[in-house]
């Protein structure tokens, strides 16, 4: 037990000694400080941002968060011509699903309606129910139990909103969606508008007739959407809404308004008559020329929330690459260069052999002909990159195996493997942590120009991905904001492990070490 002791105790004063050497050397604390920052965004990224870096938005109940190209807000500070004067996102509605009755409160709609006596409509309710999401909605019900002479009544709900900006929002998005009960004798016609305070512009973008107890949600057709129905606004409305229909809409400040027009189709003397719409997923939105820190790419994803996931694909690649193949490359140089003779001549023939094939096209022929995933990826550099590294072992165990203590070993018993493991690893273990983290730079590059050409994964978003998205639209080469961060991280990264490689080299290294 004693003697347990002494070798924790020894390894643990060891331990203690390098760190302190360590600390020294300042390249080494300065990887090691790049090397944490950027793991602690990999970590922490989820808390730094709440959208997804590669979902690109294709529903109506899951509008994207910034306009195509947007540029950063902080790009209006800057003076002309560099910068300019841009507009940011506006919200409206904050909480469109009104899940909860105090969500429906806290919104400020308005309702107004045109029922004479004898007829009434309910002011907005909240449904715990029903829901186009299963999670609550609001709820109109309209109702009229006498014959008196019956007559339409229309009712709206609305919310007025103040746009500020001088310079036109780039794209604005909208939804409402509705379910209807009622029956032939009370036809209900739902319409969505915007129009601006005195009426002009106006659009009345749904129109849309219900006689029948509807037992699916039903939302505007074609979406709310100024940029996918430019077509359809253009035959609709004129030529002018075909160019630029959030530019024709929100032209100037002014007040605007939002809503859904319930028109109850009373005009039959039947008794009893009721219906009852419920209306979910309410909201209007305008996006801006500018948003976030970083601005948005060709889908409206935000580039900063793209940069800080790259940073954790980077990681995963870099560490795992160079442990898997460091460790291959650990192996066969320790057996090849210990066993000698046929086990030598094998592997060495075999390692020379992936040595002489060009590693850039291999790499681009695997990736495009089996699934281009991260984890493909690793296994690939895995499989190329320990070839160097076994040479280097190799090399350094073949003078190992004629030292003296490799004698005395052999002469007490000392089995191959024993001898391996307990006096030739030992002594080789200075290289393994050099090469560990000088390999870490070319698993990362590796990756980041693999997906720059289009091998990236579709699931993950990369800062090679980010450069080739970039690089293959026509706004993304004018946007500097664009490129410049995820190039400058991959230095960054990379040059973080090769200040701890030159580190640990300097401590490792006899030849190199210092008095310290």
């Amino acid at each position: 037990m004693s003697t347990r002791k002494a070798k924790v105790s020894f390894a643990v004063k060891r331990f203690a000694n390098f760190l302190k050497i360590f600390t020294r050397i300042r390249r080494g604390m300065l990887g090691l400080g790049i090397l944490f920052f950027f793991i602690t965004v990999a970590i922490i990224a989820p808390l730094l941002t709440t959208y997804s870096p590669v979902r690109i938005p294709t529903h109506p109940a899951y509008p994207p968060i910034a306009a195509f190209y947007a540029k950063p807000q902080w790009f209006s500070s800057l003076p002309p011509p560099v910068g300019g004067k841009e507009s940011q996102n506006v919200k409206p509605i904050k909480n469109p699903s009104f899940s909860t009755a105090a969500s429906l409160q806290a919104e400020g709609l308005e309702f107004t309606s045109t029922s004479l006596p004898g007829q009434s409509v309910s002011q907005p309710q909240f449904a715990s129910d029903k829901g186009y999401n299963e999670n609550g909605c609001i709820k109109i019900v309209f109702e009229r139990g006498t014959e008196e002479s019956p007559e339409e009544v229309t009712a709206k709900l609305t919310k007025e909103f103040h746009y500020s900006y001088t310079v036109p929002p780039r794209r604005f998005v909208g939804l409402a969606a509705v379910l209807v009960e009622t029956s032939e004798d009370l036809p209900v016609r739902i319409g969505v508008f915007i129009e601006k305070e005195g009426g002009e512009p106006s659009l009345k973008w749904w129109n849309q007739t219900f006689s029948t107890n509807e037992t699916t949600w039903a939302t505007p057709n074609p979406h709310i959407d100024s940029y996918a129905s430019k077509a359809w606004l253009q035959t609709t409305f004129g030529s002018e809404w075909g160019y630029d229909p959030a530019r024709t809409m929100f032209s100037e400040p002014a007040d605007y308004t939002y809503g859904v027009e319930i028109t109850f189709n009373d005009t039959k003397t039947d008794t009893g008559v009721e219906a009852t719409v419920y209306i979910d997923d309410f909201y209007i939105q305008l996006f801006g020329t500018s948003f976030g820190l970083l601005g948005s790419d060709q889908y409206g994803r935000d580039i900063f929330t793209q940069l800080l996931y790259g940073a954790r694909v980077s990681l995963i690649v870099g560490l795992l690459s160079a442990f898997f193949s460091t460790s291959v490359g650990l192996i066969v140089g320790l057996v090849a260069g210990y066993m000698g003779k046929l086990v030598d001549q094998i592997l060495m023939r075999f390692t020379d052999m992936l040595l002489v094939i060009p590693d850039t096209p291999l790499y681009i022929v695997l990736m495009a002909v089996i699934s281009p995933t991260v984890w493909n990826l690793i296994l690939l550099i895995t499989v190329i990159g320990w070839t160097g590294f076994a040479r280097v072992v190799r090399s350094q165990v073949l003078s190992l195996r004629e030292r003296p203590f490799v004698e005395a070993a052999k002469a007490v018993g000392a089995g191959k493997f024993r001898i391996i493991l307990r006096h030739i690893l030992p002594n080789v273990m200075s290289l393994v942590y050099v090469t560990l983290a000088t390999a870490v730079p070319y698993a990362i590059v590796s990756e980041a120009w693999l997906s720059w050409l289009g091998l990236y994964d579709p699931t993950m978003m990369t800062w090679g991905r980010m450069l080739h998205d970039a690089e293959n639209t026509v706004e993304g080469i004018r946007m500097w904001w664009w490129i410049v961060p995820p190039g400058i991280c991959i230095a960054l990264i990379s040059l973080s492990f090769i200040l701890l490689g030159y580190a640990l080299d300097e401590i490792l290294n006899p030849k190199l070490r210092e008095r310290y």
